[in-house]
């Protein structure tokens, strides 16, 4: 995934005042509904439903629920910030042929979801909490519920997992940005604009007692190995981990990765249901 893609995407350097970024127009874009990202790409080979929930602000969220087996489990998979739920068809599959029953949801303002404006911060929350409320309350005989997140998905995947702990199996994030601020320097060598960020420390001390699989790449910008280590000392469950997948950057799921990636999760999988 191009770089352009990990926190901003636009092209903030054409977007000055007097010689400087106009942080605020740069912050209006990046928050905004982009209509590029509400044509689906792709849908579900296998038999679907789509779905509609109402979140606390009365935003509409749109899902693709793909049932394989009752009482298997079921994997809420949330899309990172400049995707909707069609670009997560190839991480569904593996969830799905792994047996697992498959809820794809597209965030506020992206694909067919209502909203228009969006968030990296912790208000985003209320959107996959929408989603989880309605699994327990429909379609909880397909198991435990497992939340995965990739990138910017993952924050509002933890987020969300604060509210609810208990409701949660397990934990997956790929590629979750800890700090929003120091992946834009580092990527875009300028100090940041001001991002809702959230407390993820607090977030994660949360969530300590649920099984977490982290995973990134050593090559990522939006989080480096450091950041990931810090993440890794706030788990307080002995089967959460952390893989640092070498020469990989932002998308881990690329096929060069897909096997070391499949089996990752498989494993993690399996032993987080003992």
């Amino acid at each position: 995934m191009k770089r352009i893609r990990y926190l901003i995407p636009i092209l903030f350097c054409t977007i000055q005042v007097s010689g400087q970024i106009d942080f605020s127009k740069l912050q209006q874009e990046y928050m905004s509904r982009k209509p590029a990202l509400d044509t689906m790409r792709a849908y579900p080979d296998v038999p679907y439903t789509s779905l509609k929930v109402t979140n606390s602000e009365g935003i509409d969220i749109s899902c693709w629920w793909i049932p394989r087996e009752k009482n298997k489990g079921t994997i809420l998979l949330v899309h990172g910030f400049d995707m909707n739920k069609s670009q997560m068809l190839p991480r569904a599959k593996v969830y799905y042929d792994l047996g697992y029953n498959v809820l794809l949801m597209d965030l506020r303002a992206r694909g067919e979801s209502g909203g228009t404006v969006t968030t990296s911060g912790p208000e985003i929350r209320s959107d996959v909490l929408a989603v989880m409320d309605y699994y327990d309350k429909n379609l909880n005989d397909y198991g435990q519920l497992f939340l995965a997140g990739y990138s910017h998905g993952g924050r509002a995947v933890v987020f969300a997992a604060e509210q609810k702990p208990t409701a949660i199996k397990a934990i997956i994030l790929e590629s979750i940005p800890y700090s929003l601020s120091a992946g834009f320097k580092r990527i875009y060598k300028v100090e940041p604009p001001p991002f809702s960020e959230g407390d993820i420390d607090k977030a994660f001390q949360s969530i300590s007692s649920i099984p977490i699989l982290l995973m990134i790449g050593n090559m990522d910008q939006a989080i480096i190995p450091e950041e990931a280590e810090k993440i890794k000392g706030l788990f307080g469950n002995s089967k959460s981990q952390l893989i640092v997948f070498n020469g990989m950057g932002h998308n881990l799921s690329t096929e060069k990765n897909k096997p070391a990636y499949t089996e990752s999760i498989r494993t993690f999988l399996t032993s987080s249901k003992k």
